[in-house]
């Protein structure tokens, strides 16, 4: 079975972007969170079926999950995810 794996900065965004929703509503934020985990495990199965974003970085892939891109680089056995970003931010300043 494939695996995935969090950069420190993917951490990083993940708690930024669940906790700022927690602020309002917990439970979509929660919700956010499995829906994220559940996308990576299915995209760890099959690592190149995410968008190509070469234009960022050699090799980086991406998939989306509601208004967020969760960037990530495929491996022989999975997945390593860079980044969890919004999709209306300037990706190319945060690559």
């Amino acid at each position: 079975m494939n695996s995935y794996s969090f950069s420190e900065k993917a951490v990083q965004d993940l708690d930024d972007i669940c906790g700022y929703i927690a602020q309002q509503n917990p439970a979509a934020a929660s919700k956010l969170f499995d829906a994220i985990r559940s996308k990576c495990r299915q995209v760890a199965q099959y690592p190149n079926m995410g968008k190509p974003y070469d234009r960022l970085s050699s090799h980086l892939r991406g998939f989306s999950v509601g208004n967020y891109i969760i960037f990530y680089y495929p491996r022989p056995d999975g997945i390593d995810i860079a980044r969890v970003l919004s999709g209306y931010r300037d990706l190319e300043d945060l690559f």
